[in-house]
């Protein structure tokens, strides 16, 4: 799936910004980093993976939120093609022979059989298959039984096999019999987000697909499934950080044009809760030329003659343009209470001198408020097994330095244009295509310490916004970003989630 592919990109991604090894030893001779602010304090925040129902983790109370519909002949299943679909992505007619599967995000943990209705508008037909089963069924609705195991590979769905083409199914809403029908998030997921400073929507977006946006065709709230190609409903976004007292970070597109800057920026600023501070970033990682965003600011800065031919010079160039026509729109909306925006620009934290070139070309400073990196404790897994435990664990101290270090580079030059200096993700960044060595890592109680000891170097040595990377996903090759693996795992199966409920709890 597109969204598969999207995701092993991200995390692929963020290894990068410790491929420059030349740059890296710079960090070794960095001047002592300007003392920290009387009033400084770490809050931390936290990037909310990605929409998939296969993360595992239930956003949305309807369990169809979080996925697509697909088509079916019997022999497999591909995604149902766009002009059978109407203009909120229900199924507008089934072809001879055809069905449209829909997958069920699994409820959270504890594992149990959940009993299921199902309601919807129009005449057809839904049938269900996998860990889900029909009970019975009446004209507009069907009961469930869902009964999920916690097995990785598990799936439950319906399956739409006859509607009429002249009254269609639609307005499918399939959920928990507990939960009320006007309720739109599940509370679990609700009171996960609420324990956080700030909720950063980098996936929810999908900012790293750098697709074309036009503001009449965004999502809504009223479109069938959430993980359209041009991201959550920004009302979604704005209503969970109004119900969890969270402060949100969005990200423009880096295709969007002026228009649809705009849009977004006066929908955020009437609709959020004027008490709580917006975060705005332009694309995610510009710096990174593993990105498509990237690439093309790159191609762009080498048209326009940018950097005297350097070519990232000429990138990082080109991005900082766009982050002041970007940040200028969102200045002139929010004027009213400029001191609740925070306008970002975002660096690669292992090669500092791209702060500088970014906050330094025109007048960007004007425009911004903050330089945000992601100081990932990073560590080459390459050549080590599950017998190998107590060697990486022995090496995390030194790994947690080696990024603090950078951390110092970087908030010496935000300090010397007279801004914060944020992290934009961060976290451990322990990546392997061993399942069992990812595993034995991730699992293991040690995990905790290395937590623990990476939020007190933060807070000893930064002292600003930590946005961790990220709330729930599961251990995969492309590697282990979720505090937790599933939604509703115990407490003591989660050593990093442990660590940070730890240090938040000493910070109140």
């Amino acid at each position: 799936m597109k969204l598969g592919a999207f995701i092993l990109a991200a995390a692929m991604a963020a290894a990068v910004f410790f491929s420059v090894v030349g740059k890296a030893d710079s960090a070794e001779e960095a001047k002592p980093p300007p003392p920290l602010a009387s009033d400084a304090r770490t809050e931390l925040g936290i990037n909310l993976f990605g929409l998939a129902n296969f993360n595992r983790d239930q956003v949305y109370l309807n369990l169809i939120t979080q996925s697509e519909w697909f088509s079916s002949h019997g022999d497999g299943w591909t995604l149902m093609p766009k002009e059978q679909l109407d203009r909120n992505g229900w199924v507008r007619e089934l072809k001879p022979g055809q069905t449209a599967p829909r997958p069920l995000i699994m409820p959270p943990a504890p594992f149990r059989t959940v009993q299921v209705r199902c309601e919807y508008k129009g005449h057809g037909e839904i049938a269900a298959g996998g860990v889900a089963r029909v009970q019975s069924q009446g004209e507009g609705w069907l009961t469930l039984d869902l009964s999920p195991t916690g097995a990785a590979d598990e799936g439950g769905w319906i399956e739409l096999v006859r509607t009429d083409a002249a009254n269609p199914v639609r307005d499918v809403d399939c959920r928990d019999v507990a939960f009320p029908r006007g309720e739109r998030f599940h509370p679990a997921f609700l009171k996960f987000v609420q324990d956080f400073k700030v909720v950063r929507f980098l996936d929810w977006q999908r900012t790293n697909d750098n697709a074309e946006v036009d503001w009449a065709d965004r999502a809504t709230p009223e479109h069938s499934s959430q993980v359209t190609p041009s991201g959550a409903a920004i009302e979604d976004m704005i209503a969970v950080a109004n119900r969890t007292g969270a402060d949100p970070w969005f990200l423009m597109p880096y295709k969007a044009d002026e228009q649809y800057i705009r849009e977004f920026a006066l929908l955020v600023h009437d609709k959020l809760d004027p008490e709580r501070t917006v975060y705005v970033e332009l694309g995610n990682e510009v710096w990174n030329d593993m990105f498509d965003a990237a690439q093309q600011a790159q191609r762009e800065g080498m048209m326009m003659k940018l950097g005297g031919g350097d070519a990232k010079r000429a990138q990082m160039i080109r991005y900082a343009q766009k982050v002041r026509a970007a940040m200028k729109v969102w200045t002139e909306v929010y004027a009213d209470r400029p001191d609740h925006l925070v306008r970002v620009a975002a660096s690669q934290h292992a090669y500092p001198d791209l702060a500088n070139i970014i906050l330094e070309d025109a007048d960007t400073v004007r425009w911004v408020d903050a330089l945000a990196t992601a100081p990932y404790i990073w560590f080459d897994l390459k050549g080590f097994g599950t017998g190998d435990l107590d060697k990486i664990f022995a090496a995390m101290p030194g790994a947690i330095d080696h990024t603090m270090k950078f951390a110092d580079e970087n908030r010496a030059i935000a300090a010397k244009h007279a801004k914060r200096f944020i992290a934009y993700e961060g976290g451990q960044h322990l990546v392997t295509s061993d399942i069992a060595l990812a595993r034995a890592v991730q699992r293991d109680p040690r995990m905790a310490g290395v937590y623990e000891r990476y939020l007190a170097e933060w807070d000893k040595r930064v002292r600003s916004t930590l946005t961790l990377y990220a709330s729930t996903a599961p251990i995969a090759d492309y590697g282990s970003w979720g505090l937790t693996e599933y939604a509703g795992q115990p407490l003591d199966q989660t050593p990093k989630l442990r660590a940070v409920k730890k240090f938040q709890t000493g910070r109140r």
